[in-house]
């Protein structure tokens, strides 16, 4: 009854990039099942925002205009990883144990790996 636009197509890699930056940042999953490695970085609302806007960004100039994985993958690699030492295992953790095990997440994990080797 309020007539309220459709969601855009690309509100779920939103919410992944969402559910990533508050995991690392809390250092435990959403569930509370996993305790995860923190990466030295902030990852604060500002850079989600960032990571989001610069996907939509490539999506609308090399896509076809809908944000997917592998718009946001790279702009989140850049985001947790920091430090190359650390930052990096603490990513490649989270990626191999968490991402790669959710579901409905394959395309966010291979896009993750892809930008990740």
């Amino acid at each position: 009854s309020l007539d309220l636009p459709a969601a855009p197509e690309g509100l779920s890699e939103i919410r992944r990039v969402v559910t990533v930056f508050r995991e690392l940042r809390d250092g435990v999953t959403t569930d509370g099942r996993t305790k995860l490695k923190s990466p030295s970085g902030t990852l604060s609302t500002a850079e989600a925002i960032s990571v989001v806007t610069n996907g939509l960004a490539l999506a609308a100039h090399f896509g076809d205009g809908i944000l997917r994985p592998g718009d946001v993958a790279a702009g989140i690699l850049g985001a947790v990883v920091r430090d190359p030492a650390a930052d990096r295992v603490v990513w490649q953790e989270y990626l191999e144990t968490v991402v790669r095990e959710r579901d409905g997440w394959k395309d966010f994990y291979r896009a993750c790996r892809e930008v990740s080797v």
